[in-house]
């Protein structure tokens, strides 16, 4: 299963493919945190194609679709240069989001992204890999199995995002 899944780089030729996968998974995982089961915002806010151009244009920001055989079962975004803590942008990557397909998670995927991530920022002479996650995601124990710790809390501010899923952890992984 891990020799066939493939980190497609992508172009603004992929934005297509970006849109379709991310308004996939996005409400399988996180439909039930919204008011109304309405993940609508979120999903308008970052995953439509102004949305995706914009990122393009950032020479910082890179997305990679996660894929088997062809076929997407999810997305991978870095910001490559993105100080953290008391760590420069020079020393620091993000990997601001990695989303899977529901029928993809359980499966080892994640690891492999998270590996990938972390021999990319190696690559880059980077000291830190650092990501966000909710304190209420599955991923949070996830995360800190796989070397990340906690230096931070904070909490969003979407509209329509319910009470009990506004807090956020800043986690953060030596490499």
């Amino acid at each position: 299963m891990h020799s066939e899944i493939h980190f497609k780089k992508c172009s603004e030729g992929d934005i297509d493919s970006l849109i379709h996968v991310s308004q996939q998974f996005y409400p399988e995982h996180y439909t039930h945190i919204w008011k109304n089961d309405d993940p609508s915002y979120y999903i308008n806010l970052s995953f439509n194609r102004k949305a995706f151009e914009k990122d393009f244009k950032i020479e910082n920001i890179l997305y990679f679709l996660i894929q088997k055989r062809g076929t997407n079962l999810g997305l991978l975004k870095v910001r490559k240069n993105e100080k953290v803590s008391s760590f420069s942008d020079s020393e620091a990557i993000q990997l601001e989001k990695i989303y899977l397909l529901k029928n993809s998670t359980g499966l080892g995927i994640g690891k492999k992204g998270l590996e990938f991530t972390k021999n990319y920022a190696v690559s880059l002479g980077k000291k830190i890999l650092w990501l966000d996650v909710m304190t209420t995601s599955p991923a949070l124990v996830f995360y800190q199995k796989n070397g990340f710790r906690t230096i931070s809390f904070y909490n969003l501010d979407y509209p329509g995002l319910k009470d009990g899923y506004r807090e956020m952890q800043r986690m953060i992984m030596e490499i």
